[in-house]
């Protein structure tokens, strides 16, 4: 009897880990793609959504720092590889043809998680190359000697502060967030010729956004499940370059599913992220937001999915590691844009 009772009370503590577990990482995976958005609203349309970043499984502190390498190096045009041709084309339209860009970011959360309620506060530091063909006159042709423009720029971006509830049920399996991202990044970077860098590629968006989601979470066998959404608002703007610059809004779908064993020192996970960003506008096209010459139609927003494959490993005193590669399975942008083939996440985290 006494044999079955404690086999019964181990079976209830695995279920209700599990389910710790499952809410962790619905919580935790929300608050990272808040970091997604901020970086969709400073001119890159991928989704970095894992659990790098977030609330922890018990109360109390959690510290967390990270760094993503994004490279964007893939010209796109709607749902296909651009052709030489039609880059060409768009470079005689007189339209400016981007080269690439790399940004690297750390960034350094503090967590404090309740019972029912948590805050997130995130400051990330970004490191951006960027390189363009700039503009061709017409009859103008892409080809090995043509001078590439160049910008280098490093800097705190902006700063983001969210706080999540999920005490709506028994088992809070559900949960809300609301948050707030500053207009703390720098929006004066120049290129290496000394003019004034798109709004799109500086180290701030320049706007204070709000930031509002809902997820739920849940566990079968020896897994955990998440699934949630989220939206980002510009709600404030300035004015850059001479225009009002208005980041387009950003609706993110992410769901995933985690091995959860009590005692696994090792976890497995995978994500699949799909994120849908509006194009952004000013009060004086062509300022801030290109336009493509043939369709009119703004050079920034689109749709784009992606699995997201990682693991985390416990380190013991309350410290893990943990490493994601995002990789894209559909991306359909709007007019000729920069996508990445892949990008990279990794960090440590320490519950206190």
């Amino acid at each position: 009897m006494q044999q079955r009772n404690i086999a019964t009370t181990t079976k209830i503590l695995r279920t209700e880990l599990r389910a710790v577990l499952a809410i962790a990482l619905g919580v935790s995976a929300l608050l990272a793609s808040v970091d997604a958005l901020a970086c969709a609203a400073c001119g890159c349309t991928l989704s970095k959504d894992w659990e790098t970043q977030g609330i922890s499984g018990k109360p109390g502190f959690t510290a967390d720092v990270s760094y993503d390498y994004l490279n964007q190096d893939k010209q796109r045009y709607g749902t296909s590889p651009a052709s030489s041709a039609l880059i060409n084309s768009q470079y005689g339209n007189g339209q400016e043809v981007e080269t690439f860009t790399k940004t690297s970011t750390i960034t350094t959360s503090l967590i404090y998680n309740a019972d029912t309620w948590g805050v997130s506060a995130a400051i990330p530091y970004l490191t951006r190359n960027h390189g363009t063909y700039g503009a061709g006159t017409t009859g103008a042709v892409v080809d090995s000697t043509t001078p590439v423009t160049t910008s280098s720029n490093s800097g705190i971006g902006d700063i983001r502060i969210v706080g999540r509830y999920n005490g709506f049920s028994v088992d809070q399996s559900s949960g809300i967030i609301g948050g707030i991202k500053l207009p703390t990044g720098s929006t004066s970077g120049l290129f290496s010729d000394g003019t004034p860098l798109d709004a799109g590629l500086q180290i701030g968006s320049g706007s204070t956004d709000i930031i509002l989601g809902g997820y739920t979470t849940g566990a079968f066998d020896t897994y955990g499940w998440f699934v949630q959404g989220t939206v980002q608002h510009a709600i404030a703007t300035k004015t850059l370059n001479g225009a009002d610059y208005r980041p387009g809004d950003a609706y993110s779908m992410n769901a995933g599913i985690r091995y959860a064993v009590f005692g696994a020192r090792v976890s497995p996970m995978l994500q699949f992220n799909v994120i849908k960003r509006q194009a952004d506008t000013d009060n004086n096209t062509g300022v801030n937001v290109p336009t493509d010459p043939v369709t009119g139609v703004p050079v920034s927003g689109g749709t784009l999915a992606y699995l997201a494959p990682g693991v985390t490993m416990r380190a013991g005193g309350g410290a893990s590691v943990y490493g994601f590669v995002q990789i894209p399975i559909y991306q359909n942008v709007n007019s000729l844009q920069l996508t990445p083939g892949y990008t990279v996440s990794m960090g440590v985290r320490q519950s206190f």
